[in-house]
């Protein structure tokens, strides 16, 4: 049957397709597929070229923000180095220091840019600094403070003060000579962030000069300064008496780190203090909605992290993709062309072909009906044999089945008669009385077996029932009925080819597999359908017996086609056969 529906798709197949079309179809699919791969093939190489460039791009980023990390590593290293200028600067003059500064320091103000330094004083070593500073305008300074409208101050009255004592040069730092660094807030927690942790921090200088020159945007970089003192009880501690005070201006900065690393033209670098919130996602290379590149990674600056991003425009459109979409596009219009051209050559091939498809189909459903016919008379003799084998099952089970019947209650009769006359006349009749049985049964049991199910309205459950006593009694083998608990609603003739299986394949397992026990069951699948398993723990077969060509597999596996059911032949893992008969699933 697979063989006919396969030649009935192949069929209506060429019956569907039209003459002469299909060149044009191709030419229309070669047309579209030209263009498709042109384009691909474009886009593939200009994402290539992207992909070389995005690569390019991020090196170049994170070369520039080594080269950052390098300057800034520098910047503190620098600073730390003059924290000893801390002491010289209270047993010398500041003019002593400032002129010691610029001839032996000059490669430190390079990096620096500006430095000084900041005391810590309590409040009774202030009011003795003011004091001096009102008797004398050569000694001490006042400490100041930034008020509400920008202009200094005098300090508010606090118990410690960190006021600047002095400064590379005059306004270096953008503040005065005594301005108290705790006035601020940001600066405060810096200083304490020095004191508790040992290390520089940086905090942003947004004083008066700040809010008149916004494009220098710097930072103080506080380095701390300890000293080693005793208490009472002899235990060294580190105390902080000041900080060396830097101004880092970033931009500044970057713009020597860009004269080193020479970005690639059209690249534009920021270094941010804050997060950019709008444009991060995550991963510091993005693709803006707008085509441009952009690179973003936090970089380490003292206490605080800042945000290093570098921009670029995406590549334009590269003129070796565009030569090979160009190119593609072309071939695909000859080979267009082509086909074209083709489609008005193969009208006459195509009508010839339809021809012979016309005699072809001719002969495929004459071949269809003889197959049709031939599987319909296969099933009218199976149904033939089996409506005979149901015949002669009734005959001798009715007529020589009921004269042996009644043999055997003559015989009886016989018995009786001779019991009180003749002892040898007695033992022929016993004799006689038992062979007469014997054939009862034997007759009987050859009714059975030639109409199994059918006979007497018997079921499938008791023919299998009764099929495995005549085993055990035919055999000396051990031959057991299990009935489960639900059994399958089945018509005349699948219990009928089932109770057929199941006898050949008790029958097979106990000629060869020489078992100790078998074990008959029926029940259903989870799908609602029948399963009938013949089980033995026999020596079993081997592959090549079961995939045989005996005839008593053969037969099974017909009996099994001819009511849709599978037959799968198994060893047993612990040993011995197992023979399952179970109903196809649905179609889909």
């Amino acid at each position: 049957m697979l063989s006919l529906d396969t030649i009935s798709v192949t069929d209506s197949v060429t019956n569907s397709s039209s003459p002469a079309r299909w060149p044009l179809t191709l030419a229309a699919m070669t047309a579209l597929l030209g263009v498709v791969l042109s384009v691909t093939l474009a886009s593939r190489i200009q994402q290539a070229e992207e992909r070389v460039a995005i690569e390019q791009f991020r090196i170049e980023a994170e070369t520039l923000q080594a080269n950052l990390e390098r300057e800034l590593q520098l910047y503190i290293e620098v600073l730390n180095s003059i924290r000893a200028l801390h002491g010289l600067s209270g047993e010398v003059s500041g003019e002593a220091l400032a002129e010691f500064v610029d001839k032996g320091m000059q490669h430190q103000q390079s990096i620096l840019g500006a430095f000084g330094f900041a005391q810590r004083i309590g409040h009774g070593m202030r009011l003795s600094i003011e004091q001096a500073f009102d008797e004398s305008a050569d000694m001490g300074y006042r400490l100041v403070e930034q008020g509400a409208d920008g202009g200094w101050i005098s300090a508010g009255a606090r118990a410690i003060y960190y006021p600047l004592t002095w400064e590379s040069h005059t306004a270096a730092l953008r503040v005065p000579i005594g301005f108290d660094f705790l006035s601020r807030t940001d600066a405060r927690q810096a200083v304490e962030y020095i004191q508790q942790h040992g290390r520089p921090a940086i905090v942003r200088n947004p004083v008066a000069y700040e809010q008149q020159h916004a494009e220098h945007a710097t930072h103080w970089v506080f380095t701390p300064i300890f000293v080693e003192v005793s208490d009472s009880g002899g235990q060294v501690a580190s105390a902080l008496i000041g900080f060396a005070v830097g101004l880092l201006d970033p931009g500044a900065m970057l713009e020597r780190v860009l004269a080193l690393s020479v970005p690639s033209p059209g690249v534009q670098v920021s270094l941010a203090s804050a997060r950019p919130q709008e444009e991060f996602s995550g991963d510091d290379m993005m693709i803006l909605p707008d085509g441009q590149w952009l690179f973003q990674r936090a970089v380490e600056v003292i206490n605080q992290e800042w945000w290093l991003s570098s921009r670029r425009d995406a590549l334009p459109r590269s003129a070796y993709a565009i030569t090979v979409l160009v190119a593609g596009l072309l071939v695909s219009l000859v080979l267009t062309s082509q086909l074209i051209v083709l489609a008005g050559r193969t009208r006459r091939i195509e009508q010839e072909v339809q021809a012979r498809t016309s005699d072809l189909q001719h002969a495929t459903a004459e071949l269809e009906r003889q197959m049709q016919e031939r599987v319909r008379l296969e099933e009218e003799m199976s149904d033939l044999a089996t409506r005979e084998r149901q015949r002669l099952g009734r005959d001798l089970h009715d007529s020589l089945g009921q004269k042996l019947t009644g043999a055997v209650f003559l015989s009886r009769s016989l018995l009786s008669h001779f019991k009180a006359t003749a002892k040898e006349e007695e033992s022929h009749a016993r004799t006689l009385n038992e062979t007469l049985k014997e054939a009862v049964g034997q007759v009987r049991a050859m009714a059975r077996g030639l109409a199994p199910v059918a006979l007497n309205d018997e079921s499938l459950v008791g023919a299998l029932s009764q099929l495995a006593e005549e085993m055990t009694s035919l055999y000396g083998v051990s031959c057991e009925w299990v009935e489960s608990d639900a059994s399958p609603e089945l018509d005349g003739k699948s219990k009928e080819q089932l109770y057929l299986i199941a006898r050949e394949a008790v029958n097979n397992a106990a000629r060869h597999a020489k078992p100790g026990r078998v074990l008959i069951t029926l029940g259903t699948d989870s799908a609602g359908g029948f399963i009938l398993k013949v089980e033995d723990d026999g020596v079993g077969l081997d592959e090549a017996a079961i995939s045989g060509t005996g005839m008593g597999l053969r037969i099974m596996r017909y009996r099994a086609r001819m009511i849709r059911a599978e037959l799968e032949i198994t060893p047993r893992p612990e040993g011995g056969t197992c023979v399952v008969c179970s109903s196809r699933p649905p179609a889909s």
